[in-house]
């Protein structure tokens, strides 16, 4: 065998020590198979054998671009209340609010002890520092007239034994002066229920008269106070009050003209209220 025309094991066979290097050349001596021939076209793929195990999860890629924000989910509960803060400072002073209604009046506490001497238990047309005018003794061009003012015995029945007025002037000094309690009988008439002496002077100041006798006025009753003055130039103390109509109910003042003085029992007429005037008059015990 020339050992230039084989290759050591490139037999098909694997036993053959050389194979012949020419195609075509001798047949193998030991397994009578010839050299390969040449290589023959490429066959059809075969089918696709099973996917293989998933291999090592490979590393993380890039973050992506942030994506739209999505709807805005429901309010959760309400968390628990913080602790108070601390208190601010105290704000301006409002407007102060409408005056609430009246409340019900109290009871009437228990009456006082009377006085020891003075007056004693009075009853007056007004208050003697309410006085505002001067009377004339012929006010508002009056003849002969008499002048009075209503008053209301507030309190229990008293009995009154005096009368009393106020003098600023007593003018000529002489003349006839008088003064009564009358009781009202209708819207237009009164009656004289007591009455003082006549007198022909009076004094300045506090001027007070007796009652011939002492008489009882009743618990809430009306009664009208009066003055008969025909002392040329002297002024009595008075105030305004009353209307100059009359109405149904008794004249809060009045004067009567054309008459002589008072006398027990007497009815006059309470419809001249012109004057408006109500002289400052007291009855005392």
């Amino acid at each position: 065998m020339d050992p230039t025309r084989w290759i050591p094991a490139c037999h098909p066979c694997g036993s053959c020590p050389y194979c012949c290097r020419i195609t075509g050349g001798t047949i193998c001596s030991v397994c009578s198979i010839a050299p390969p021939g040449v290589t023959g076209a490429t066959g059809a793929h075969g089918t696709v054998g099973p996917t293989g195990p998933t291999g090592a999860t490979g590393p993380t890629g890039a973050t992506g671009a942030q994506g739209t924000a999505g709807a805005t989910g429901p309010t959760g509960a309400q968390g628990t209340a913080g602790a108070t803060g601390a208190t601010g400072d105290t704000g301006p002073t409002g407007d102060t609010g409408p005056t609430g209604d009246t409340g019900a009046t109290g009871d009437t506490g228990p009456t006082g002890p009377s006085s020891a001497g003075g007056l004693g238990i009075f009853e007056y047309t007004n208050v003697l520092g309410s006085v505002e005018l001067t009377i004339s003794y012929n006010e508002g061009g009056g003849n002969n007239q008499a002048i009075a003012g209503l008053i209301f015995v507030a309190g229990d029945a008293v009995t009154v034994s005096d009368i009393g007025c106020y003098v600023f002037q007593t003018g000529s000094g002489t003349g006839s002066f008088q003064m009564a309690i009358l009781q009202p009988l209708s819207s237009s008439q009164a009656q004289v229920v007591a009455v003082t002496d006549v007198v022909s002077s009076i004094t300045a100041g506090y001027f007070e008269l007796p009652l011939t006798g002492a008489i009882g006025l009743g618990e809430k009753g009306i009664y009208y106070l009066a003055v008969y003055n025909q002392i040329n130039g002297s002024l009595l103390g008075g105030t305004t009050g009353g209307i100059q109509s009359t109405v149904e109910a008794p004249p809060i003042n009045f004067r009567v003209q054309n008459i002589s003085g008072f006398t027990l029992g007497d009815v006059l007429s309470t419809s001249d209220v012109s004057l408006n005037i109500t002289p400052w008059l007291v009855v005392n015990e």
